[in-house]
C-alpha cells in the first residue's frame, strides 16, 4: 500500500503516553511504506534534541515522500510547529490522535515499568503537558484499544490519496 504521488503526506501522530501512539506508527509506516521519525527514539538513542530533530524533518520534507512523525507533540504549539514546517514543503498534514483511558494507560505503564513509583513519576510528568486537540487541527482520532486493522480501516477512509498498490 502506498500513497500516490500527487499528493504528498506528512501524518504526525500523538496522544498520552502509553496510548498506543508509537505501535500504531510504526505499523502505519510499514504499510505505506513510508519514512517514521520518533521523536523519543531519537532524543534517547540518538542524543538529538528538538531543534536538530525539526531540522532533520525538513531534509526529510524534500523527498516529497509520505512522512510520519510521533513525539514532541504534546501541545498545541508544537504540533502547529511540525504541520506548518510540513505545510510550507508542500505537504498535506494530518494529525492523529490516539486516545485511551487512563485506566488502561496506567495499566499499560505498571508492564512497563518495573517500580510503581517510576511509572507513577512517568505518568505525571507527561499525562499532565499533554493538551487535546483544538477543533481548528481537525484530528482523526483512533482508539489506542483497538487492533492495528482496525485502527488503518479507519485512518484510510478518511484520508483520500491514499490507494492499494
Amino acid at each position: 500500500m502506498n500513497i500516490g504521488k500527487s499528493k504528498a503526506y506528512a501524518i504526525l501522530v500523538f496522544g498520552a503516553p502509553m496510548s498506543g501512539k508509537t505501535t500504531f506508527a510504526e505499523h502505519f509506516s510499514d504499510s505505506l511504506n513510508a519514512s517514521f521519525y520518533n521523536f523519543p527514539k531519537l532524543a534517547h538513542e540518538y542524543k538529538v534534541d528538538r531543534k536538530l530533530a525539526l531540522e532533520m524533518l525538513k531534509i526529510a520534507a524534500k523527498s516529497k515522500d509520505t512522512i510520519i512523525v510521533e513525539g514532541e507533540m504534546e501541545t498545541e504549539e508544537k504540533r502547529n510547529e511540525i504541520r506548518e514546517l510540513f505545510k510550507n514543503a508542500g505537504y498535506k498534514t494530518v494529525l492523529i490522535w490516539v486516545q485511551t483511558d487512563l485506566n488502561a494507560i496506567k495499566q499499560r505503564m505498571r508492564h512497563h515499568y518495573k517500580k510503581l513509583d517510576e511509572a507513577k513519576a512517568a505518568l505525571k510528568d507527561s499525562y499532565e503537558n499533554i493538551e487535546a486537540p483544538s477543533e481548528a487541527e481537525e484530528p482523526l482520532v483512533i482508539s489506542g484499544k483497538h487492533t492495528y486493522q482496525t485502527q488503518c480501516k479507519n485512518v484510510l477512509s478518511r484520508l483520500p490519496g491514499l490507494k492499494d498498490e
